[in-house]
């Protein structure tokens, strides 16, 4: 039923998801707008959603300059863990590394890889995701195929629930800018920054690169959270500035705090971490860029935008 799913996609309480419903008139969509102004639903939730299986594909060139993730869905583990659909998924993972950094997801499968599953001569990406359907006689698909690239400096990855050699649940790359040549030291930044990024779940690199359309929705939803408060309107105008700029605490990278620290550590930002790496290496450091699949995120998401 719609409650259930309404349930599902934003962690709140069935009787709430209801009244959402009934509310909107049974439009999920408003219904998870009602849901978030009153502060019943999170967008963190939507992780816990019911997910699709599979494999999220993670490698790195060996002059450690460009990295690739991909996200190669299948319906059950049973068919993730076949040798076949694990083989496909580190081709399609090897060939996004060689392809050009930008490429689209859509332009990705169209290129050619040189066999597939059922085929011995060039095949399209997407051709060959379809022979696995075939073959495994499951519904796959591939969701996500991304790649970073540095000039100077280095990229790292990390494998988070990793299940074969370059295979996971949660691949991360982080980009690094630097003209630092330690490339032990730099290898440790990344990978640290990596799993934070895993756990920290980010949306933005920096403040900066914000969408403006997404900053208005959230300050329009903490505007409207305030007024419903019943304080005078300039101080409901505080209040929405202040959740605002700790939204951009939680999803900014920079702005975040570094998780992966010891109990006594001092708490920093990523970007005190960074710059105090970037003291000790002595060059400046720059996140250039990062990518974080997790398995059944997209899946999630496309669900979400057919409401």
């Amino acid at each position: 039923c719609n409650a259930r799913f309404l349930r599902d996609q934003t962690g709140s309480p069935m009787m709430d998801c209801k009244r959402a419903l009934q509310d909107s008139g049974g439009d999920l969509k408003v219904a998870v707008e009602w849901l978030r102004k009153k502060g019943m639903a999170s967008a963190s939730k939507k992780e816990g959603r019911k997910s699709a299986d599979g494999l999220v594909g993670v490698m790195i060139d060996e002059a450690g300059k460009k990295g690739a993730v991909i996200e190669l869905n299948s319906e059950t583990d049973f068919v993730a863990k076949n040798p076949v659909f694990q083989k496909l998924a580190l081709e399609i993972c090897l060939f996004r590394l060689t392809s050009p950094t930008g490429m689209s997801l859509e332009d990705f499968k169209l290129a050619k890889l040189p066999t597939g599953p059922k085929s011995e001569t060039a095949v399209a990406v997407g051709d060959a995701v379809k022979e696995m359907v075939a073959t495994v006689g499951e519904n796959c698909q591939l969701r996500a195929a991304a790649a970073l690239e540095v000039t100077a400096g280095r990229v790292v990855r990390y494998i988070h629930t990793p299940v074969a050699a370059n295979l996971g649940k949660v691949g991360v790359l982080v980009a690094l800018e630097t003209t630092a040549t330690d490339a032990a030291a730099l290898e440790q930044l990344g990978i640290k920054l990596a799993m934070h990024i895993a756990a920290g779940m980010p949306l933005y690199c920096r403040v900066e690169d914000i969408p403006e359309a997404d900053l208005a929705a959230e300050k329009k939803i903490f505007m409207e959270q305030a007024a419903e408060s019943g304080k005078p309107a300039n101080i409901a105008e505080k209040m929405a500035g202040g959740r605002l700029a700790k939204w951009k605490e939680e999803v900014v990278l920079e702005d975040q705090q570094f998780l992966i620290s010891g109990q006594d550590d001092k708490k920093l930002s990523v970007k005190q971490v960074v710059a105090g790496a970037a003291a000790s290496l002595g060059a400046p450091v720059a996140i250039a860029g990062f990518a974080r699949v997790k398995l059944g995120q997209a899946a999630a998401q496309a669900a979400e935008a057919a409401v």
